[in-house]
């Protein structure tokens, strides 16, 4: 008779390079858009108008260096240097504020409304950005890693349910 019963260190996957490949792969990228995204920052807090969305910009740019800071944690737990890779899709959504910067009258509802929607889009972006190197470390069974993205997206989607209600009553105070 075959003993079916397995030790958990034995069910545990064995870490090694290797087991990092898709993680090496994908972090330069997350990483190139977090640090994008903190230096947009600044610049979208001098274009809005409303001073809640201001206050929240600059809540973000310092849990932004936060999550840079745990990015490169996680540089250093896979062994690998600390590398920006560019990433086009957020060079795009950059834009895209940009664009509402300048088509928009400065201090107007319309360019924090069209603002806030740019920035969702990029929080968005990074969400899934950050629950798909979740899926990557669970599966090397990195726990360290596991717990830093898990801080990152749980500070991620409290960014976004502030940024949906930032400004909203200033807003509609303007409109009616």
């Amino acid at each position: 008779m075959v003993n079916t019963i397995q030790s958990n260190v034995s069910k545990e996957k064995t870490l090694n390079k290797g087991d990092f490949k898709s993680l090496k792969e994908s972090l330069p990228q997350v990483y190139g858009a977090e640090k994008q995204w903190s230096t947009v920052l600044p610049i979208l807090q001098l274009a809005v108008g409303c001073e809640d969305l201001m206050e929240t910009l600059d809540k973000f740019e310092k849990e932004g260096k936060s999550h840079v800071h745990r990015l490169e944690s996680i540089f250093h737990e896979i062994d690998i240097a600390v590398e920006e890779g560019e990433n086009k899709d957020v060079e795009v959504l950059i834009e895209e504020c940009y664009d509402i910067i300048d088509v928009t009258p400065r201090n107007s509802f319309i360019r924090d409304a069209g603002l806030i929607v740019g920035m969702q889009q990029l929080q968005q972006y990074q969400l899934t950005a950050y629950t798909s190197l979740l899926a990557q470390a669970l599966e090397c069974n990195a726990q360290k890693i596991v717990n830093l993205l898990r801080v990152i997206i749980y500070n991620k989607q409290q960014e976004e349910e502030q940024l949906a209600m930032a400004g909203t009553s200033q807003m509609l105070d303007e409109i009616t």
